[in-house]
């Protein structure tokens, strides 16, 4: 039987008094769902939001704002200002590092160490950062190419993860929140070249990316689609890291990150190195082209800076491995026969750690010893570069060649 004409208009306002309700509610809780940081991009996939802020969970609670142009940093000028040194830092979520206050990243950090020192003959020096979560070198070396040029910097810093990175490198064991919607650097006739083919993806077409504006936009304002959206990045959440358990299989591991401590046994792992080591040469000559100055810098894994002997010693014996050092040993000798100039921060941080007992990566009980750098570790990290760049030993400041541009 036809519902009425009353019925009908019952049945409209009873779904229109469901979400007005669940709206009244999430307010009168005060909900409000971590913000969208990330936007989609044509150009390397995914990049920053310029002015998002707001207050994220992840590791440990975190306010965080990303500048007007699109990076986690303090506001910065393309001009350099006059006697002025800038460093540029490439790298992924350890550069970008939502887990710690903006002041307190080791890029921030390093700024401060820096102007402080004598090592650059009384500049001022700007360190900034182009951190990204869930960016590969690939994804790195097109930033560089496309933004940080803008800013004339004297110096690159390529903060390399060879735990993340070497796998994100390649297609098949990328292991960010959407693989698929990223830029590779793959070989063809022995030459390294962009495979753009994310850039067909319906989420990147003009309309598409409009519509996200336009939802994230009316987001800010309705509770119950926050509400809604955090439920749909928890999913996306939950099936990538799915995904990263079977990649770590199909690579013939427990954890894909732990593939690193001995030499590649399977072609896409061997296929990673190769495409790493082919985008360090190319970043190279980029910068040199550039006129400017190159250094890679090593981040430590996290087993390497457990700072008991027995937990690292089992682990050692559970991987069936002798040492946590093959990767960064083989970046470094790598480096040295291409003439790239390497920054090892291991030896550093894991000295530290053993010394005074204390991990530098997490926050909590819950993700102690197993999260990114916390305060201390970011802090540690930034003495380390420092000194490396003023080519400094304990009690010594050496002058370093880097000149401003």
């Amino acid at each position: 039987m036809p519902a009425t004409r009353k019925e009908l208009i019952l049945a409209a306002l009873v779904l229109l008094a469901i979400p007005l309700f669940c709206e009244i509610a999430l307010r009168a809780t005060r909900f409000s769902a971590e913000p969208q940081l990330y936007i989609a991009d044509v150009e390397r996939g995914w990049k920053l939001r310029p002015g998002a802020e707001g207050v994220v969970a992840g590791e440990d609670r975190q306010f965080v704002r990303i500048n007007s142009l699109g990076f986690r940093d303090v506001e910065r000028a393309y001009g350099k200002p006059e006697n002025t040194l800038r460093i540029a830092v490439l790298g992924n979520s350890w550069t970008e590092a939502l887990q710690v206050p903006q002041e307190k990243t080791y890029c921030a950090v390093l700024e401060t160490r820096l102007t402080g020192s004598t090592c650059f003959a009384g500049k001022h020096v700007e360190v900034l950062n182009f951190g990204v979560a869930g960016y590969s070198t690939g994804q790195e070396l097109l930033m560089l190419q496309q933004e940080v040029w803008k800013y004339h910097p004297d110096v690159i810093l390529l903060a390399l993860y060879p735990a993340r990175d070497i796998a994100n490198n390649v297609r098949e064991l990328n292991n960010a929140v959407n693989p698929d919607q990223s830029p590779y650097f793959v070989y063809r006739d022995g030459e390294l070249v962009l495979d753009d083919a994310f850039r067909s993806l319906p989420a990147l077409q003009p309309r598409e990316m409009a519509l996200q504006t336009l939802e994230y936009h009316v987001d800010q304002h309705v509770r119950v689609l926050q509400a809604i959206g955090a439920l749909q990045r928890m999913g996306k959440v939950r099936i990538a890291m799915a995904a990263m358990k079977e990649k770590a299989a199909t690579a013939g591991v427990d954890n894909l990150e732990f593939s690193i401590y001995a030499p590649p046994t399977q072609p896409a792992l061997e296929e990673g190195w190769r495409v790493t080591e082919g985008l360090l040469v190319a970043m190279r000559d980029e910068v040199k082209a550039r006129g400017a100055e190159f250094r890679v810098v090593v981040l430590p894994t996290r087993p390497q800076l457990i700072p008991d002997r027995d937990k690292r010693e089992a682990l050692l014996q559970k991987l069936g491995v002798k040492d946590f050092q093959y990767a960064d040993g083989r970046i470094r000798e790598f480096c040295a026969r291409k003439g790239i100039e390497a920054i090892e921060l291991g030896p550093a941080l894991s000295t530290y750690a053993q010394a005074n007992r204390v991990y530098l990566n997490g926050f909590n009980q819950s993700n102690i010893g197993t999260g990114h750098w916390n305060e201390t570790g970011h802090r540690v990290a930034a003495e380390a570069i420092a000194a490396a760049l003023c080519g400094e030993h304990p009690g010594d400041q050496t002058e370093v060649t880097v000149t401003a541009h």
